[in-house]
């Protein structure tokens, strides 16, 4: 649904940026953490990523952001 006469995003834009959107919070996460003493927990990792990706391309998309 386009609202007041915006246009969407392409999907390859939508993808693009949002897959270096959740990779830039990966490399902090995996930088920062171990400064804290704490270790990325991996396992979280491979369940909340694909799924901050997929909701990051359709905010996108939809220009949501």
């Amino acid at each position: 649904m386009v609202e007041d006469g915006a246009i969407q995003r392409s999907w390859l834009v939508s993808l693009a940026v949002a897959a270096a959107v959740v990779g830039a919070a990966i490399v902090v996460s995996a930088v920062v953490n171990p400064l804290f003493g704490r270790y990325v927990h991996w396992d979280w990792m491979a369940g909340l990523a694909p799924t901050l990706y997929v909701i990051a391309v359709v905010a996108l998309r939809r220009r949501w952001v």
